[in-house]
């Protein structure tokens, strides 16, 4: 339950809940313990709808503790009832409501609902729990929104660095991180350790893979494909990646570098010595012009002349375009 990290009004609620389920289940009727489930159903979209109401008063900070609680609370309801809804008196309660034909809770359901719940394959709680994930859901986008713009701010002398004239890495005694992007790299470091602190286990999960994609999506369009590297530049760009990004994310993940596949892939063409970059330029292309049977003709495939270089993610138009920012190859 630690990992839950719940606040202490949804462990309260939870608990006037089940000391409710408690008192019905004695019940001798069905059809008496089903009126007091209504009420429990009431009680949980009430409080569903008060949290909402809060949550929008936090709206403006979703790296806030409250709001962050709030998150919290969502989550530790929607997850007591998942397993709820795998209880035995509850599916009992379940094949009574189909049997009986309760109005009260088949009225609104479409039969297909209603032939999930006979089959025990939903549960009384769906439509609550649709509700409650779609909460968590709007409340994780805002926080990863703002989260996301954050970073953007503070990574913008990155996108603006000049990598076409950095010198190559034989020129410098030992790397070290580009100054520009100290500021990205404090960001994404502080937030994610405040997130780690304040969210439940599964959502903190959910918070930083969201901030990964969008990182590694940012990086790409912002940061690679709007500039051109000198062989100097595109060895610090790996660098930057990584020995310093993807290790951010390495204190909750074994391979964080899985997160980030377009920057990751883009760093290992953009890397490519001179020659194998002309080889693989001109097997793009003619790619492109010609449609042939590959192995007949006793070349590689363009796919797996890219996975043989650990490129997976990125299309054979993709490369070309990173091939192209290349300084080093001729004519660029």
């Amino acid at each position: 339950m630690d990992e839950l990290k719940a606040p202490e009004c949804a462990e309260t609620f939870m608990t006037l809940l089940q000391v409710i389920t408690e008192r019905y289940r004695a019940l001798p009727s069905p059809s008496a313990q089903l009126r007091f489930f209504g009420l429990q159903k009431e009680l949980v979209d009430d409080f569903r709808i008060r949290l909402t109401q809060v949550m929008k008063e936090e709206s403006r900070c979703p790296l806030g503790t409250r709001y962050c609680a709030i998150l919290n609370a969502v989550n530790y309801i929607s997850t007591i009832l998942r397993d709820w809804g795998d209880n035995v008196f509850f599916l009992q309660l379940q094949q009574a409501v189909v049997s009986l034909g309760d109005q009260e809770v088949l009225g609104s359901l479409e039969m297909t609902e209603v032939g999930r719940l006979a089959s025990l394959e939903g549960s009384l709680f769906d439509g609550l729990l649709s509700l409650l994930d779609r909460l968590k859901g709007d409340m994780l986008g805002r926080l990863l929104h703002f989260l996301m713009r954050d970073t953007a701010e503070k990574a913008q002398p990155y996108c603006q660095e000049r990598w076409l004239s950095i010198p190559p890495p034989q020129d410098h005694s030992a790397m070290s991180l580009s100054s520009s992007a100290c500021p990205m790299m404090l960001c994404v470091r502080d937030r994610l350790l405040n997130l780690h602190q304040v969210l439940s286990v599964s959502l903190f999960q959910l918070a930083w893979q969201g901030l990964a994609e969008k990182l590694d999506n940012f990086i790409y369009q912002e940061v690679i494909l709007t500039n051109h590297f000198s062989d100097g530049g595109a060895a610090q760009l790996q660098f930057d990646m990584t020995r310093n990004l993807f290790p951010l994310f390495g204190h909750y993940c074994r391979r964080p570098e899985n997160f980030f596949k377009h920057v990751k892939e883009a760093c290992i063409i953009l890397c490519l010595k001179v020659g194998s970059a002309i080889l693989l330029k001109d097997l793009l292309k003619r790619s492109e012009l010609e449609t042939r049977d590959w192995e007949d003709a006793g070349d590689p495939s363009p796919e797996s002349a890219l996975n043989e270089l650990g490129v997976f993610c990125l299309a054979p138009c993709d490369v070309l375009i990173l091939l192209n920012l290349k300084a080093s190859l001729p004519g660029i």
